[in-house]
């Protein structure tokens, strides 16, 4: 059956993936691995391997980290432990909302974490009235020792250098703009997209995972 395939199974050592990472194994497939990079990320530089067949991948790739690079690099962070998810921190942050108002009472707090940007819904009782000059006064005392006093006063705003994105992407900051609402938002509605923002980018995962032997599914 194989020798009348094209499935190549000779000069390969099966041995190292039987019973182990692949079962009935009859063969392999060859996938060529190119290099993306230098990336840096968190300050440090890394080569990303990259496994495909498609096209132009790894260079787009390669054009795309360059514009990383020259904005400052890739920062990592955690997107699952906000600082205000603990009990005691939820109570500083409630002790300074109560401390505005001798009717408003903070009664819970929930956080949704999206990149560097951390929402925080806040959900007040505001006796007989019907509250939101409360809410805003409370909120914003409540915020203002959160970058105060709880060592968050290293906060930055993060901005797309334009010339950047004029000299490597050959566009502008407004275009891309643009682009992204069409693209991203508006197509995505078009195109009944079920989780919005119509941006490929399995096919990059997908190559890493490959060539770092991770399962592409």
């Amino acid at each position: 059956m194989l020798e009348a395939s094209n499935l190549p199974y000779e000069n390969y050592a099966l041995e190292c993936v039987l019973g182990d990472c692949c079962e009935n194994a009859i063969g392999f497939m060859s996938v060529p691995v190119g290099v993306v990079g230098p990336l840096v990320i968190d300050g440090k530089s890394y080569f990303i391997p990259m496994a495909t067949t498609e096209g132009v991948l790894v260079v787009s790739a390669s054009r795309g980290s360059k514009v990383i690079n020259l904005s400052g690099g890739a920062v990592t962070i955690v997107t699952g432990d906000a600082w205000l998810d603990s009990g005691a921190d939820q109570a500083v942050m409630k002790y300074a909302f109560n401390s505005t108002s001798r009717s408003a009472r903070l009664q819970s707090l929930r956080t949704t974490i999206s990149g560097t940007n951390v929402c925080v819904r806040f959900k007040a009782n505001t006796g007989d009235a019907m509250g939101m000059n409360m809410i805003y006064k409370g909120v914003e005392h409540a915020l203002h020792v959160m970058s105060t006093e709880a060592g968050f006063d290293d906060m930055n705003i993060v901005t797309l250098s334009a010339n950047v994105v004029r000299g490597v992407l050959k566009s502008d900051v407004d275009s891309m703009i643009q682009m992204n609402v069409s693209k991203s938002l508006i197509g995505s509605a078009m195109a009944g997209s079920s989780g919005g923002y119509n941006d490929q980018a399995a096919n990059l995962a997908a190559a890493i995972f490959i060539a770092t032997g991770q399962d592409p599914a």
